[in-house]
């Protein structure tokens, strides 16, 4: 009985936002965790109903030595329910060195990148992905925690488009007790995935620790949230179709670029000023990825403050430049010798970089005298060594850096970039630590140098982490 309230509930969610019609073809994203599990044979209970024709994409992002006893487990699966088996992989950590991610962010555009390639080769309308109730209520916190706006705040949305495809979520309004029940009543297992178990993830912090807290005061909390996200998705939507005209009235085309004319720009409410600056970057760059909440709003006060001549970097190569009586958001030329500010780093302390999209933040790590190795998204190195100040800046002509685990060989840092495939437009605002005597200690979010790591005892270890600014 309780699976077939479950089916109901999947049905009515796949009803309510018109996320498979009959004949659709439709991809399934499986890792073998229990939600991709539990949403596979859901689908394959619904198929012959709905007239679906599944296919399953697996991806192997190779973080883990079992990750191939998963990739068996899923196949396994795929045989018993006649689906097709799809697989495919990808090196997750250099794709998230080269591009400057996170770990986090780069397993999560490969996977849906492979899946968006095996929908198109099978001619398939949607692509499935497990996420449920639970991740939901997990999103709209780390977003609040993250200082994020209304967008960020709406969560996951049920559908949206990938890539010449819808991409669903069934499971959206599904606790994950209740999938796990589902399995578990059908002696149907499941793979665990360790990392899910990792306290440094940010979302895991949430699920074990956070949202129990909380639940201990409200027992409901996660359909709370869950229908905050619902409701503020429904007013986005909305004051996004009642501001599209007054939005297009301050933009104008201009020379490949968009112009923004600051005097009725300025007459428009904040929230539709904000809509204006990121309806100017997509239509100049074609998508807003990596464009954040603070991204947004430090282009906004420029419209409104800034004095002519005042310019400011966007993610992807964006420029935003105040004129004497304009706005104008292009692409960036590549202009030698122009790049973002400085900042100023104090040992402990933190600083936001808005025109890099990070947040550095430096901590004593004093109770973490071990050794320690460096990684792309956090360093440490000994205050007594570095000093008490560093330099967050762009490269400069000349910089060369000894990367870590080359010996102490140094290399220019624009040749790096460039075996690291950053585009030209980018390298001038990839973010360096450095001392303020020039030593480069990190290429934030990409590769520390030999020099940023502790062997051994430190006299005052600091732990440097960067985050990502995100909507």
């Amino acid at each position: 009985m309780a699976g077939d309230a479950l089916l109901q509930k999947v049905r009515e969610t796949i009803r309510r936002y018109r996320m498979l019609s009959a004949g659709d073809v439709v991809v399934v994203g499986v890792s073998g965790g229990p939600d991709s599990t539990a949403l596979l044979h859901l689908l394959a209970a619904l198929r012959a109903e709905l007239r679906l024709s599944l296919h399953v994409g697996h991806f192997n992002h190779r973080l883990r030595s079992d990750a191939g006893a998963d990739a068996a487990f899923v196949a396994a699966m795929c045989r018993d329910l006649e689906v097709p088996y799809h697989e495919g992989h990808g090196e997750t950590r250099t794709y998230a060195e080269r591009l400057g991610l996170s770990v986090e962010d780069a397993a999560r555009r490969l996977r849906y990148d492979f899946l968006a390639s095996v929908a198109r080769t099978v001619g398939a309308h949607a692509a499935a992905t497990g996420h449920t109730r639970d991740d939901q209520a997990e999103t709209v916190l780390m977003r609040l925690l993250r200082g994020s706006g209304l967008r960020g705040l709406a969560g996951i949305p049920p559908v949206r488009p990938l890539d010449g495809v819808r991409l669903v979520r069934p499971l959206i309004e599904v606790p994950r007790e209740e999938l796990e029940a589902y399995l578990k009543a059908r002696g149907l297992s499941w793979r665990e995935d360790p990392t899910n178990r990792d306290p440094a993830v940010l979302r895991n912090q949430i699920r074990t620790v956070v949202l129990p807290l909380l639940e201990g005061h409200n027992p409901g909390v996660r359909l709370r949230l869950a229908h905050l996200a619902g409701v503020l998705r429904d007013e986005a939507e909305a004051l996004d179709a009642l501001a599209a005209p007054r939005v297009a009235a301050v933009l104008a085309p201009w020379r490949g670029g968009i112009r923004i004319a600051p005097e009725p720009f300025g007459q428009l409410p904040p929230a539709l000023q904000r809509r204006a600056v990121r309806e100017a970057v997509r239509r100049v760059r074609g998508n807003l990825d990596a464009v954040s909440f603070v991204h947004v709003e430090g282009a906004r006060r420029l419209v409104l403050e800034g004095r002519p001549g005042s310019v400011l970097e966007l993610p992807g190569g964006v420029r935003v430049r105040r004129l004497s009586g304009a706005v104008d958001v292009v692409m960036a030329e590549d202009r030698e010798g122009e790049g973002p500010p400085e900042y100023r780093l104090e040992l402990p302390g933190s600083v936001v970089a808005p025109e890099f999209g990070v947040q550095v933040v430096a901590r004593d790590a004093g109770a973490e005298r071990r050794a320690s190795r460096p990684t792309p998204e956090e360093i440490m190195v000994d205050g007594a060594r570095v000093g008490r100040t560093l330099i967050l800046r762009g490269p400069r002509p000349g910089d060369r850096f000894a990367p870590s685990g080359m010996g102490g060989r140094t290399k220019k840092l624009s040749d790096y970039l460039g075996e690291a495939k950053v585009p030209a437009y980018r390298r001038r605002f990839v973010p360096v630590l450095a001392t303020p005597q020039g030593e480069i200690l990190w290429v934030v979010g990409m590769r520390a140098a030999e020099s940023a790591r502790i062997e051994g005892e430190a006299t005052c270890p600091i732990a440097i982490a960067a985050r990502k600014l995100r909507a």
